[in-house]
């Protein structure tokens, strides 16, 4: 990932309570990481005219002036002498302006609605369009009534033991290193095919031996790491389920949890389910394509 330390945390906010959520979450990110919060509000109007000062006549520059007003509200919101904080206005939809300040962003934090009074069936469009378009990593925010867990503790990483997990890996260390706290590492083995062909086999099959070469997987596939960030506690979780499942089920006390995506414009089924459905904050590693 090679991510430059001196990049901001940006979040995305608009007048709403899940936005001020989301400005109070980047602005403990960057705290912890001691980088500047970057309070990015976009707009979009038909006209381009946003540069023109805002008068009581101008109809965009009463949209600028509004605008401005909703970024320093969040501003003012998270302040502190601690940390450095500039608001910016951009014209454009969200998911563009959003997908461009990643470019410069070691992080980007928005926040997600649930709609028709289901909580965390659907998450925004802003939020899904942002993650699989990133250039950084993307914290997506449950709502907020989505579940009531004292106590969060753990970091949560999917681990698919393959050479597309280091990313991932990286972040979730640095993560857990930086709340104190231990990573959880969730190696999911379920492959519907293998199910099916394996059914049929019954007894035959050498299930505990399967068991046993996905956990040799994930212990090697972990060692180097463990290796790099020693005062982080490891736990090795392995399943014989599906992904999305697994992590769901550990990140119902988690403070986090972490997953990659392969930047393409559909988001994969284990990442889509766990954007959807989790109810801890859910942070998306973008991922080179495979043969890059």
């Amino acid at each position: 990932m090679d991510e430059d330390p001196r990049l901001p945390v940006v979040v995305g906010v608009d007048a709403s309570e899940a936005s001020l959520r989301a400005a109070r979450f980047a602005a403990d990110e960057a705290r912890r990481r001691r980088v500047p919060l970057r309070i990015v509000h976009a707009v979009s109007w038909p006209l381009d005219s946003l540069a023109i000062p805002p008068t009581d006549l101008d109809p965009a520059g009463r949209l600028r002036a509004g605008a401005e007003t909703v970024a320093q509200w969040a501003a003012d919101a998270v302040a502190g002498d601690d940390l450095e904080i500039r608001t910016v206005v951009e014209k454009g939809d969200p998911v563009t302006v959003l997908q461009v300040a990643s470019a410069d962003a070691q992080l980007v934090v928005v926040g997600s609605r649930g709609i028709g009074g289901v909580t965390g069936l659907l998450v925004g469009s802003t939020a899904s369009g942002l993650v699989a378009h990133s250039h950084c990593p993307v914290v997506v925010l449950p709502e907020e009534t989505a579940a009531r867990v004292t106590g969060r503790q753990s970091v949560v990483v999917g681990v698919e033991t393959s050479r597309g997990d280091a990313d991932v890996l990286e972040f979730a260390f640095a993560a857990a290193a930086q709340r104190g706290t231990d990573l959880v590492a969730v190696h999911a083995w379920q492959d519907a095919v293998l199910e099916t062909a394996f059914r049929s086999m019954g007894p035959l099959v050498d299930w505990a031996g399967l068991a046993a070469e996905e956990q040799v997987a994930l212990s090697e596939t972990l060692a180097g790491w463990r290796e790099k960030a020693p005062d982080v506690a490891v736990r090795e979780v392995v399943v014989r389920d599906r992904p999305a499942r697994a992590l769901l089920s550990a990140g119902l006390t988690a403070q986090l949890v972490v997953v990659g995506h392969r930047r393409r414009p559909a988001l994969g089924s284990t990442t889509h389910a766990v954007l959807h459905r989790a109810t801890c904050p859910v942070v998306i590693v973008p991922l080179p394509r495979p043969g890059r």
